[in-house]
């Protein structure tokens, strides 16, 4: 039996960081991530899994070297070390988990199933803080500047849990696409008896995807509402029709579950469906609200072909004089910081990876889903630079370029 190792439990550990900030007000949960991540590197070296040998090695290597060379200029460009430092931290280290996903010692089955238990433990304690409102959560909340005022009203517009409503809809629309892994790997064959072990992956995947959808919507984010609907209707589809994985009698019963429970809500609490129905509508405004924001972020690029350096149009660099244009929206992020040949390097890897996932979409539906939900939501939301996004995100790029090698080892 093999022992439980770092890069398994990331996501556990990091959640419980999160959570230690209710009551240490000088928990840093961000720190504890990197530091963690040092541990992640240092398995990799020690177990010799970071071997490059494929066309996406290279660009993933590529891509992230070119980040590091990236503070020449951006120091060059004014900016302080610690800009680069608090960015690199959060969105470029974290490509480690490239190699997570294609090492050969990695379990699959375990890391989504310990990333779904990070996702309940996030998700449940937001549902309690978000219900009952104790005051010191709504000053917690203000002090990290996740509300604008610390009453239960404003707390309750969005749920936060403790990790902030932006982060918290991508990586519960994930656990999403993570739930629907057990289905895939418990449910193979039509019109059949499933094991014990069978039947419990299928009760883990449904309450699992039913919880983090609630938790998707509870957080109230556009891109994030809209993404966890692509993503239910993603699922549908595969899961019952395209793969044949599971027998289509369950898609009548799941359909007659969920208008139950529409019919339900409109009955009790309609206002609740406008809430939400409102947020959902106003999508394209904010999209028109922010381009021109992303025109403005790209006419001041340092350079179009280099770009301005990580971390020069993120949040971080907020008060620097003289800064670029804050970019609020992470693919014109990613643009404005890697220039014409960084991005090339980086939509090049994506081309390569979901090419090769679709092929295989059986074994790769997961990771395909969550790539293109990151990639969606990162219109609007820097979501690729959100420390708690960015593994999960590598970590699916880094299984489909990895497609077909190691999957009798994700048993």
């Amino acid at each position: 039996m093999k022992k439980i190792k770092i890069s398994e439990i990331y996501y556990i550990l990091t959640a419980l960081g999160y959570v230690t900030t209710l009551v240490f007000t000088g928990m840093r949960p961000g720190v504890f991530g990197a530091f963690l991540m040092v541990l992640v590197l240092a398995q990799l070296v020690a177990g010799k899994q970071i071997k490059p040998c494929g066309m996406c090695d290279m660009l993933a290597i590529a891509f992230f070297a070119y980040q590091i060379l990236s503070v020449i200029w951006l120091t060059l460009g004014g900016y302080p070390l610690s800009v680069f430092i608090n960015e690199f931290v959060s969105s470029s280290f974290p490509i480690i988990f490239y190699f997570v996903g294609r090492s050969e010692d990695t379990r699959v089955r375990i890391w989504y199933r310990n990333y779904l238990y990070a996702m309940l433990l996030l998700g449940i304690l937001g549902v309690v803080l978000y219900i009952t409102a104790p005051q010191f959560y709504c000053d917690w909340a203000y002090r990290w500047s996740y509300i604008s005022k610390a009453d239960a009203p404003t707390m309750r517009v969005r749920m936060h849990s403790v990790v902030g409503s932006t982060c918290l809809s991508f990586i519960t629309v994930a656990g999403m696409l993570a739930g629907s892994y057990f289905l895939g790997s418990g449910a193979k064959e039509n019109d059949r008896e499933g094991t014990a072990d069978e039947k419990k992956d299928i009760i883990f995947a449904v309450a699992t995807i039913t919880a983090c959808f609630l938790f998707a919507v509870m957080a109230n984010q556009r891109s994030g509402l809209v993404a966890a609907a692509l993503v239910l209707v993603y699922i549908n589809y595969l899961l019952f029709f395209k793969l044949d994985l599971i027998n289509r009698k369950y898609f009548v019963f799941e359909l007659i579950a969920i208008a139950a429970v529409f019919a339900l809500i409109c009955a009790v609490r309609f206002e609740f469906i406008l809430k939400f129905w409102y947020r959902i509508i106003s999508l394209p405004t904010a999209i028109s609200q922010r381009s021109e924001q992303w025109v403005a972020a790209v006419n001041n690029m340092y350079s179009s072909w280099i770009g301005n350096g990580l971390g020069a149009n993120g949040h971080r660099a907020i008060g620097i004089e003289d800064a670029h244009v804050i970019a609020d929206g992470g693919l014109v992020k990613l643009y404005c910081e890697n220039g014409v040949i960084g991005i090339s390097i980086f939509i090049f890897l994506l081309i390569q990876v979901l090419s090769n996932g679709i092929k295989n979409i059986r074994s790769h539906y997961v990771e395909a889903g969550i790539i293109t939900v990151a990639l969606l939501q990162s219109i609007g939301s820097n979501m690729l630079a959100f420390q708690l996004c960015t593994p999960i995100f590598w970590f699916a790029v880094g299984r489909c370029a990895g497609t077909g090698r190691y999957d009798h080892l994700n048993r």
